[in-house]
């Protein structure tokens, strides 16, 4: 790898999911799809900092 966490089209199909889901729950209940957005993305980018900072770690 070369120092990518994932590879591009990982961040595309997540990106994808997070994008569906909100809308799925969007036409649930109005206003509900942008929570389900904001807390995807933000548990998504949490979780590849976290992955980034370990594999750091473990090459330093």
């Amino acid at each position: 790898m070369s120092g990518a966490v994932f590879p591009t089209w990982v961040f595309v199909a997540v990106a994808l999911a997070i994008a569906a889901a909100a809308f799925a729950v969007g036409q649930l209940h109005a206003g509900a799809g942008m929570i389900v957005a904001g807390l995807g993305s933000a548990l998504w980018t949490a979780y590849v900092a976290q992955r980034g900072a370990r594999m750091r770690a473990r090459h330093d």
